[in-house]
């Protein structure tokens, strides 16, 4: 998995690689280079080697694994001679902790060189001054071999490289561990690398010197992570190298960059206390601090907002970058006046709430280095604590509503009932038998309510005013009377008395004669006015004992004995 998304990356910067690295050769400028020092081409993208840079690629090894067939068809046309000069530039652009293990191979399998590339003159020096003879031959699992050792070495680097310089196919002398291009050795060096690339960067590259062998078939039978590099001829070699070389540091930025998955921006709120919000609003500091030990971010479109709240907060910019390892701080402002509730009271509140920061979060890395998977989290994460806020809420005025308004109607609806079942009466109650002579008495309203105690017909009452419409549309007041012969609830009866109408209760007649345009009704009865027409109870109405002084019905008045029984119909 490893090796094929490492094989998939170089091939997508291949064409860039190669641009970039022919500034190795003598009169070339190189159109990345070009773009770079033009800033309205380049835009805000880094360079690559400006990324290298930051990554201090310098400062990551690399291993490189060269290995130069010097069998005897490598004399013609110039082979070896070309390969000599294209390792000079190529081991002059390594870094200085890289290290280097140059091969050659023909019958076998020659070690020229193994270090640091300090001295590169001196390292191609050491190579054999031509190929050949004609007679040596091409055994290139013997040389793969001896690469895969050299890998193998305690302390070798994460990233390894493998290239092969060669014109023919594999063509081992006898006693050869490798006879043929297939077979039980080949399938052992093929599990070494195998093992390798489990906890290695490891790739090779095939530049075959001939059209019609090239030993890719072999490099990538042991390395499944081959590209064939096929330079349109031998003059081409130096830029087809640095081809590999570019790539190789490509994979080194890609391992450097990957330690930093997962990694992006926090942010975290101070002070800790809690904010007034009463003088117009109240500051805090944002802080946003990159994660990532190498990458830099961006955030864009930045802001943040209150949760479940109806507050503000600004001062932040809309872009931001952010080095690796490194903190920015803004100085935010909320405002706003916070939900009182359903009962806006004027009171002091305190809440806290999340802060959610918003923005999209990238590297400007990624344009340049797109074959680079850069596993950053799209969003800022956090605050993680919850910010305190306290304001005044509500009205002054909402505690006096709430409780002066329904006090306001109360006593409306008080004084309405009042008005009308308390309605204040004056005149005076004319209470006499109902039946016979006998004394009576005059009662004196004054008020909403009377309390009476006959003195001549004995019994108490009560009585209280209440408004009624008569019959043309007039509004007056009437008594509700209650009486009691004796004086207790158990013989207490009910009537409405109205004015002109009297009424009945317990055998007592009852007239109520209010005041009438200033004239005092209680002068005009004493004045000798006629009482009106006494009303003729209904039967039952009276009390099943009587209401008089001893059992029974009371005895028919003298000046009513000689009238008729009323009938029925002359019944109220």
């Amino acid at each position: 998995m490893r090796a094929r998304a490492v094989h998939r990356a170089a091939a997508a910067v291949a064409a860039l690689a190669l641009t970039a690295l022919t500034a190795v050769l003598p009169g070339t400028t190189p159109a990345a280079a070009r773009t770079a020092t033009d800033p309205a081409r380049a835009g805000s993208a880094p360079s690559r080697s400006e990324i290298y840079s930051e990554l201090r690629l310098d400062q990551v090894p690399a291993d490189y694994v060269v290995l130069v067939d010097v069998s005897g068809s490598m004399t013609g046309q110039g082979r070896y001679s070309s390969v000599r000069s294209a390792l000079l530039p190529f081991l002059k652009g390594l870094a200085p902790r890289d290290y280097v293990a140059l091969f050659t191979f023909g019958d076998k399998a020659e070690t020229v060189y193994l270090g640091h590339p300090s001295d590169p003159k001196a390292i191609v020096g050491r190579l054999p001054g031509r190929a050949g003879p004609s007679s040596v031959q091409t055994d290139i699992g013997a040389a793969l071999d001896r690469g895969l050792a050299e890998l193998e070495r305690p302390g070798a680097a994460d990233v390894g490289s493998v290239v092969m310089f060669t014109d023919g196919k594999h063509d081992p002398p006898a006693g050869s561990r490798y006879p043929t291009s297939r077979g039980p050795a080949w399938k052992a060096l093929r599990d070494r690398a195998g093992e390798l690339a489990r906890h290695h960067e490891l790739a090779a590259y095939a530049l075959p010197l001939a059209t019609d062998e090239s030993g890719t078939a072999q490099l990538s039978g042991v390395v499944p992570d081959t590209t064939e590099l096929r330079p349109d001829s031998v003059q081409n070699l130096a830029g087809y190298l640095g081809r590999a070389a570019e790539r190789a540091r490509a994979r080194k930025a890609a391992r450097l960059i990957a330690q930093d998955a997962g990694k992006g921006v926090t942010a975290t709120l101070s002070p800790t206390g809690p904010l007034d919000l009463d003088k117009g609003g109240a500051t805090a500091t944002l802080t946003l601090t990159a994660t990532t030990a190498r990458v830099p971010l961006t955030v864009t479109g930045l802001g943040a907002t209150l949760d479940d709240q109806p507050l503000t907060v600004t001062g932040l910019p809309d872009r931001v970058s952010l080095k690796p390892r490194t903190a920015r701080q803004f100085r935010v402002t909320v405002r706003g006046e916070p939900d009182a509730g359903l009962l806006p009271v004027r009171r002091t509140w305190e809440a806290e709430a999340g802060l959610t920061v918003h923005g999209k979060v990238a590297t400007p890395w990624a344009a340049t280095l797109d074959e680079v998977r850069f596993r950053v989290p799209a969003a800022v994460k956090g605050p993680a604590t919850k910010l305190r806020l306290r304001a005044r809420v509500g009205s002054a005025l909402t505690l006096p509503l709430l409780i002066g308004v329904p006090l306001v109607l109360l006593v409306a609806a008080l004084a309405l009932w009042m008005r009308n079942s308390r309605a204040v009466v004056n005149g005076v109650l004319l209470a006499s038998p109902a039946l016979g002579d006998g004394p009576g008495d005059e009662i004196v309203l004054r008020g909403r309510q009377v309390t009476f105690v006959p003195p001549r017909i004995g019994g108490k009452g009560r009585a209280h005013g209440r408004r009624y419409r008569t019959d043309d549309g007039r509004r007056d007041i009437a008594l509700n009377l209650s009486y009691s012969p004796d004086g207790t609830a158990a013989r207490s009866a009910n009537a409405v008395c109205r004015p002109g109408e009297p009424v009945v209760v317990n055998g007592i007649r009852f007239d109520y004669r209010p005041d009438r345009d200033g004239v005092s009704a209680a002068d005009v009865t004493r004045a000798g006015a006629e009482p009106g027409p006494l009303p003729i109870p209904r039967p039952g109405a009276l009390p099943p004992h009587g209401d008089g002084p001893g059992d029974g019905a009371p005895p028919r008045p003298p000046a009513q004995r000689g009238r008729p029984t009323p009938s029925e119909r002359d019944l109220p």
